[in-house]
């Protein structure tokens, strides 16, 4: 009888609760959780002297845990520079995806802690997408599974956006969904950030660096029932796990992302910090094995706490991915894909080595022995290889193929359609001629109004504000001084703080005096901070009476005195210059930020020299002077070492250009070597002549064959000695001899459109072809051409002929290839890139692939050219 009394109760109790409506809340946040993160919380505000957030008492647990999670684990400029209110309502949003969507509570609670919960991607200013646009796509989705919103969603991000490449600033989600153009890792993290409004977990993942061409990329990650799976951003596929990079991710050597907050996943650990966990993901891609590194001394004892770097090669520089520190035997190591890469392992110059790794199934090994910077050869030349090329299975039919190119026409042509409200130049010259602008300031805004694209209404608002100031010119100068990503969002109070400071004509075409950039930082309105900053630092010395120099040091001087933040902005994303000074503490990076603000403010013209690492300003000479900021000692600034390039020419490479062919380094304190910060694409003859800071130096080249192959020389350099240009060879295998952009536009005949030449040869190698009409070397070329023809009447890869005038007959001479007209400039842009002259001689036979390398240039008539191109494809 008892046991049905109990019965009775317990089913009464279900009912009572059923009918009053009530459910059991999820709890996200277990205790132990909840403690670290208020431990974690109390230790960032101890360490960095800010004061406790408040988060009020009308919260839920849910919220209050939440809300105690972000602020224990985010970057400091999350938690300073951004109010409780902004990050509880993107938090509430969240919980709302997780209550609204089919799949909402399926996400495991770490993936969703670390994947969903988190506003930040990458190094982007964190903005209110979610707020803004979390109806729109629940609405979109929420009768979909998992899968298909995720595919659908991507198609939602290119309809809105599409690739195109820019500054290593990452723009928020908003600003880049205005602009609707993103450089890779803009696109996914916008469409990340897109997946996670609508709580299905996302992450960046990153190669660092290809080990097979230069350059790098970034992609998106969706958990989808259980299971992490890749696609391009903005660039959707017909399935999962499908994308244009399915084969170069093949010869990748590494593949990482991180995790917000603690993270215990299958993933490799590759270290952590206060915010974020990074972690190895290439198992999902490639197959790995242990890179292994054992560091001994002289006597051949290992050597514990020695910090070794993995390198890949790129951009002629040894990119250090990977990180490690040896332990008690001297070990240190990390799971890699099947290539070479090249081992720097240093405590100090006095103790460190270097050597090549090549990593190979079961996994390999390699012994450094610490010795002085002076022990290692003056030259070593190395053969690096990566993973070899390999073909993917798609896995999808032409028919899925053909529906998935439909639906992105479809995303093309209502982007299209945004992005037609645009400026153009007509407008640009409208409003010049509106604001009365004549002669180099008319010049410039006809030139950088159309880049503001969907920002044009702020921006002209701006201007005529500025008009109605009398201050257009300045204004126009103050914009030009910007980088071009600053048109698509930067904040228009900033713009008006910098326009009514009072400045002679002379000192607005200064554009180290007046613009608010100093580097890749997010730009906050803080003008009225800076210059009650500034007055703070006259009143503690005799600032009248002062020399420019004086001011300079004075300013630094009192910014030595703030506390650095080495622990919780490891990133270095730059806070608020405002911030930095009322809370007298920032990394070194926002220090820097400050300084040359501060420097600004007080009418002193400064930048921040990338180069040398240093700060320079200009004294009462207008001579410019090194500012003594966060060194170790005045004796690192005094090296004043002199570099001396020369070059004897070879073959196609005329000039050989920074990063591109070649790069300078030195030896850091830690023994490991670092680069300098030359300009991209810089002639070395404009190089050469240059002071380095540091008197432990190397110059590094690079010579990439066409397998992806690279001889790398390292050379010491010493001071004021010349040290000669020289590339290595392999007369045996094809190289890269130049460049060429994908990117490019041309007019196609077939679609009557404009086209780029990524889009319509796909990624990998194409030939492309500039002849003339009525032109017999033109008509031989195309005649040659037939050598490389195959059985099936199909060419090997793709070739464009570019002609003045492509008639019907021409056309006949090599049906196979897509015809189209040189309407946009890519005859001069091959000209240019690859230092052809002033003019070339038609026909013009470029070989290339979609990295913008250039593997093969012929020019005017030449005897066999076909099955010289047959070779060079069989070769590649």
């Amino acid at each position: 009888m008892m046991r049905i009394k109990v019965l009775f109760v317990f089913v009464t109790a279900l009912l009572i609760s059923a009918c009053s409506g009530k459910q059991q809340v999820e709890v996200l946040f277990p205790s132990d959780v909840v403690r670290s993160a208020e431990k974690a919380l109390q230790e960032k505000i101890d360490y960095l002297g800010i004061p406790a957030p408040t988060f009020g008492d009308s919260l839920s647990a849910n919220e209050s845990a939440a809300m105690k999670w972000i602020y224990a684990y985010s970057y400091t400029p999350d938690i300073v520079d951004h109010s409780t209110d902004f990050h509880l309502e993107n938090i509430r949003i969240a919980l709302k995806a997780r209550e609204e969507l089919p799949w909402g509570k399926d996400v495991p609670l770490e993936q969703w802690r670390a994947f969903v919960l988190p506003l930040r991607i990458n190094n982007e200013i964190l903005d209110n997408f979610r707020v803004e646009y979390y109806e729109e796509l629940r609405d979109l989705v929420k009768d979909m599974t998992m899968e298909q919103a995720v595919l659908e969603l991507n198609h939602w991000a290119h309809q809105h956006i599409t690739y195109a490449p820019s500054d290593g600033r990452t723009s928020s989600p908003l600003a880049t969904l205005r602009n609707a153009l993103g450089r890779c890792g803009e696109q996914s993290t916008f469409f990340a950030t897109v997946l996670r409004t609508v709580g299905i977990p996302a992450r960046q993942v990153y190669t660092p660096r290809w080990a097979h061409t230069d350059d790098n990329h970034a992609w998106v990650e969706a958990w989808v029932d259980g299971t992490w799976h890749y696609m391009g951003a903005s660039e959707p596929a017909p399935v999962l796990d499908n994308a244009w990079f399915d084969a170069p991710v093949l010869r990748a050597m590494l593949l990482h992302t991180r995790a917000f907050g603690p993270y215990n996943g299958k993933e490799e650990w590759l270290g952590a910090d206060k915010s974020m966990t990074e972690l190895n993901v290439s198992e999902n891609y490639i197959p790995t094995a242990p890179a292994m590194v054992k560091v001994v001394d002289a006597n051949g004892k290992p050597v514990e706490g020695v910090k070794v770097t993995f390198r890949i090669y790129n951009y002629s520089e040894l990119y250090p991915a990977v990180t490690r520190i040896t332990n008690r035997l001297g070990e240190a190591s990390v799971k890699l894909g099947y290539g070479d890469i090249v081992v720097v392992a240093g405590r100090s110059p006095e103790e460190m080595a270097m050597g090549q790794l090549s990593n190979r199934e079961g996994g390999s090994t390699l012994e450094l022995t610490l010795g002085a910077w002076e022990s290692l050869p003056v030259e070593q030349h190395l053969r690096l290889t990566p993973p070899v090329e390999q073909i993917p299975d798609k896995g999808i039919t032409e028919e899925m193929e053909a529906a998935n190119n439909a639906r992105m026409a479809e995303n093309n042509a209502v982007r299209t359609a945004y992005t037609e409200t645009f400026p153009t130049e007509e407008t640009a010259k409208s409003l010049a001629d509106e604001l009365k602008l004549t002669g180099d300031i008319r010049t410039k805004l006809i030139q950088l109004y159309p880049n503001t694209r969907g920002y044009h209404k702020e921006i002209g608002d701006f201007l005529r504000f500025a008009g109605s100031q009398n201050k257009s010119t300045e204004a126009v100068l103050l914009l030009s001084s910007l980088v071009e990503k600053d048109l698509h969002d930067v904040n228009i109070q900033v713009l008006k703080d910098a326009l009514a400071r009072s400045l002679t004509p002379e000192q607005w075409r200064d554009a180290d005096l007046i613009c608010p950039r100093v580097l890749l930082e997010h730009l906050y309105p803080v003008e009225p901070q800076l210059v009650a900053a500034i007055e703070e630092i006259k009143a503690s010395v005799a600032w009248d009476k002062s020399s420019i120099s004086e001011r300079a040091v004075a300013i630094a001087t009192t910014l030595e005195g703030f506390k650095i933040d080495d622990r919780y902005n490891p990133s270095k994303v730059v806070l608020s210059p405002a911030s930095t000074w009322a809370y007298k503490m920032g990394d070194t990076r926002s220090l820097t930020v400050l300084a040359v603000r501060l420097l600004r403010t007080a009418g002193i013209s400064a930048k921040y020299d990338t180069a040398n690492g240093v700060i320079v300003y200009k004294d009462e000479q207008g001579k410019s002077q090194i500012l003594p900021f966060l060194s170790d000692g005045e004796e690192e600034l005094s090296a004043d070492c002199l570099l001396n390039l020369s070059y004897k020419s070879e073959g196609y490479l005329k000039t050989p250009k920074y990063e591109s062919n070649f790069t300078v380094g030195y030896v850091d304190e830690e023994g490991q070597l670092t680069t300098y910060g030359f300009d991209w694409q810089t002639p070395y003859n404009e190089i050469s002549g240059s002071s380095l800071l540091y008197d432990k130096n190397y110059l590094l080249t690079g010579n990439r064959l066409a397998d992806g192959t690279v001889l790398l020389g390292f050379r010491k350099q010493t001071c004021g000695e010349v040290t000669p240009l020289v590339f290595d060879r392999d007369d045996m295998a094809v190289s890269v001899i130049g460049s060429l952009n994908a990117e490019s536009l041309y007019y196609d005949l077939a679609t009557q459109s404009e086209k780029s030449i990524i889009s319509t040869t796909g990624r990998g190698y194409y030939v492309l072809i500039i002849g003339r009409a009525h032109h017999e070397p033109t008509d031989h070329i195309l005649r040659d051409m037939k050598a490389i023809v195959g059985k099936d009447g199909k060419l090997p890869l793709p070739v464009i002929v570019l002609a003045n005038d492509p008639t019907p007959e021409l056309q006949a001479l090599l049906p196979q290839a897509v015809w189209g007209k040189d309407t946009q400039g890519v005859e001069q842009a091959v000209m240019t890139d690859n230092e052809l002259g002033n003019r070339i001689d038609k026909p013009l036979v470029v070989i290339a692939d979609t990295f913008n390398r250039v593997v093969f240039i012929s020019q005017g008539y030449t005897i066999g050219i076909g099955e010289r191109i047959a070779q060079v494809v069989a070769d590649i």
